[in-house]
């Protein structure tokens, strides 16, 4: 079977390279929460010193 053998070969010479988008998209949300999250921690701490 010559066709199964160069469709196997074909994926194997094409491996994929980096994260997928789902992992990118999980990275991406972790990160924007993470800074709202120390933003929202500033304002905070600078409330209760100043008010």
């Amino acid at each position: 079977m010559p066709v199964a053998r160069e469709k196997l070969d074909s994926r194997r010479s094409s491996p994929r390279h980096g994260p997928s988008v789902v992992q990118m998209m999980g990275l991406v949300a972790a990160v924007v929460a993470s800074v709202i999250l120390v933003f929202f921690a500033i304002g905070y701490l600078l409330g209760r010193l100043l008010l």
